[in-house]
């Protein structure tokens, strides 16, 4: 059967495509149920658990569709958060009420130090994810979302989101255009296309001729994503030399850093800076890694450790309003979360208040989310609105017996919306999944993470799914 509706809106045609997957005759719904682990499989969809053990990551049958219009408004908003978090290096290093709320440990602190000494590098180039709580499927998309936190370091999504696409468009594409003919799709802006560029650019900026890549990080044990190797060999087909390396395989010859024999001239890692004291408390030495840090060869750049949940109160307390534009300050008061990172202190309370934060935080539990600074994976969030007041309590006093490693964030509504769900029997239902986005912005461009889950913590390494993202074509 045919489904012919003109122009629609992105909310209309997610609902078309979740109502054709409800019509489907059961033995169609069962091939796709069949055909999905395997296509996801050859599009190399893998994550390993902590055991080194494969496991397929579930892609939604159903993709988000963006309008231009919409990719125009959020590229605009992240670059001008972007622009803000760039501040944060040289206010670090002039301000020490920015060093309390981005705190780095003592070792951390004395690699940052040995790099910059005293002087912020340039250029400062940090590949990000900022993710938030946007999402598209309803008609308030512009004002109804939230940044969540910044991630800087080794994002995850450069082989997952192209790879998501290829996965749901080889799967339903076809059955898609037969039924909603109407429909037209094309691929968004691709991620490795926009690293790429990103490191071209820094390698230019440090005056290297030549682009030479490593994609740098701890391959001694096999768990978590894996995407190193998918990107780097994606950077072979487009002519650039690439490899995967790890930090036991660097060396200096003739002045040039090297990956074994392979001479690097940009490194974008997986790694922070905390882990590689970790290795070299392990016995992994670290002087060539640091030397590549110092020569400003690394993306993320030193500016990368400064992802942390508290970077937000920089933006949201008035203590630091002077920093920033006013543009940047207008998006800060629409988009991004109330957030202080928890010591026993006095601040100010979302409407500018003077509060005790402790005292703050026990009285308003159902509004605010306690949160690991700078942990990663959804790992020890608390809700307040989903917890006990004695469990609440608890939370907050861990959180404050380890000043500076624990932030309190006002709680965001995390949308759900339906996706279409196929058992056994073909048989098929809609299904409601919270569901979250990651935004990487250049200025060549915008790609799009979705995730989505049965619980309200969003996260693929805690058994999330991805949401393939098209933009939809006129």
């Amino acid at each position: 059967m045919l489904y012919c509706f003109g122009m629609l809106a992105p909310t209309e045609w997610m609902a078309a495509i979740n109502q054709a997957f409800r019509r489907l005759p059961a033995e169609q719904a069962r091939r796709f149920r069949a055909r999905r682990t395997p296509v996801a499989r050859k599009h190399r969809m893998i994550m390993y658990d902590d055991r080194g053990a494969e496991r397929v990551i579930d892609v939604q049958y159903r993709p988000w569709l963006v309008t231009d219009a919409q990719r125009r408004f959020f590229h605009r908003a992240c670059l001008t958060l972007k622009s803000a978090l760039a501040r944060i290096v040289p206010l670090y290093l002039a301000n020490p009420r920015v060093r309390q709320v981005v705190p780095l440990e003592p070792a951390e602190a004395d690699w940052f130090w040995h790099i910059v000494g005293g002087v912020a590098q340039t250029p400062q180039t940090v590949f990000d994810r900022l993710d938030s709580t946007a999402t598209f499927a309803h008609d308030r998309w512009a004002e109804e979302f939230w940044f969540l936190e910044p991630n800087c370091v080794g994002i995850g999504g450069v082989h997952y989101i192209p790879a998501t696409a290829g996965t749901v468009h080889e799967l339903i594409a076809p059955w898609l255009r037969r039924t909603l003919p109407d429909l037209r799709l094309d691929f968004q802006d691709d991620i490795r296309d926009l690293l790429l560029g990103a490191l071209q650019a820094h390698a230019r900026g440090i005056g290297r001729r030549r682009l030479h890549v490593a994609f740098l990080e701890d391959q001694s044990e096999r768990c978590g994503t894996a995407e190193f190797e998918h990107v780097a060999a994606y950077f072979r087909r487009r002519g650039v030399r690439a490899v995967a390396t790890d930090p036991r395989h660097l060396r200096v010859k003739r002045g040039e850093i090297c990956a074994r024999d392979f001479p690097v001239d940009v490194f974008y890692r997986d790694t922070e800076i905390t882990e590689f004291l970790d290795l070299a408390r392990d016995g992994v030495p670290m002087d060539v890694v640091r030397e590549a840090f110092r020569r400003n060869q690394v993306v993320s750049s030193i500016a990368g450790e400064f992802d942390h949940k508290s970077a937000w109160e920089l933006f949201t307390s008035p203590v630091f309003n002077r920093h920033f534009t006013p543009v940047q300050r207008a998006l800060f008061a629409k988009h991004v979360l109330w957030t202080r990172l928890l010591w026993e202190r006095t601040t100010t309370d979302p409407v500018g208040r003077a509060v005790d934060l402790a005292a703050y935080v026990r009285r308003h539990r159902t509004t605010l989310t306690i949160k690991p600074n700078r942990e990663y994976g959804g790992a020890g969030v608390t809700f307040g609105h989903a917890t006990a007041q004695r469990e609440w309590e608890r939370a907050l006093a861990a959180a404050l017996r380890r000043p500076g490693t624990a932030v309190v964030q006002r709680t965001a509504r995390v949308h759900a919306e339906p996706f279409p769900h196929i058992d056994a029997r073909g048989r098929v239902t809609l299904e409601p999944l919270y569901a979250v986005t990651g935004f990487a912005a250049t200025p060549r461009g915008l790609a799009v993470l979705g995730r989505s889950s049965s619980r309200a913590v969003v996260n693929v390494s805690r058994g999330g799914g991805l949401i393939a993202v098209f933009r939809q074509k006129k």
